[in-house]
């Protein structure tokens, strides 16, 4: 009897997990300011229907940051539709710090341009990552998402062929007219 009960439950977790597997990744929605000032909600804002979210966890990886938005803007040069956002995420602040970070990273990054997209977002860190699938902030990770924010596609770490390939890959079945690129035109970063 206990044999039979132990299937049931194991058969019953399974199932669970099979179900919860087949459920769209979807990026909540959070509200905040771009380093320009501007207020945006995403998904909701989203302004296509292919973005990046560059999400890093600590400044110390900037590095990874700078050579996937290389990355990025070559991209973007071939599908002017792409959106990317670069994402700062930290856990929830008072006024105070949040403005103090803000300000520290406008001082840090004197190129206005990517202002706009460069996103500083204060949530429930442990809620967010988790709702997201992200089990580690020892690397960046780089979403793909459709308008809604449903994920389409992920990686990690620095910009390396595989992960270049793997999210070109994605985005190509995103419709992106990004092609395929041959296997000696993949350069990695220089540092």
């Amino acid at each position: 009897m206990r044999s039979l009960t132990a299937r049931i439950f194991l058969l019953t977790l399974i199932a669970a997990m099979a179900a919860r597997a087949a459920e769209p990744v979807v990026l909540p929605t959070i509200s905040f300011y771009t380093l320009s000032k501007d207020h945006l909600t995403l998904p909701a804002d989203f302004r296509s229907d292919r973005n990046l979210l560059l999400l890093y966890f600590d400044l110390t990886q900037e590095r990874d940051i700078n050579d996937w938005n290389a990355v990025i803007d070559g991209w973007r040069g071939s599908d002017s539709s792409l959106a990317s956002y670069t994402v700062l995420v930290s856990p929830q602040k008072n006024f105070l710090s949040r403005w103090w970070q803000n300000a520290s990273m406008r001082s840090a990054s004197p190129d206005h341009s990517h202002w706009p997209s460069t996103l500083p977002i204060y949530v429930d860190k442990h809620a967010f990552e988790g709702k997201l699938g992200i089990s580690t902030e020892k690397e960046v990770v780089l979403l793909l998402t459709d308008r809604k924010g449903q994920v389409l596609g992920r990686v990690g770490g620095p910009p390396t062929d595989s992960s270049r390939t793997a999210l070109r890959s994605a985005l190509n079945a995103a419709g992106s007219p990004l092609g395929t690129i041959p296997a000696s035109a993949v350069t990695t970063p220089s540092h």
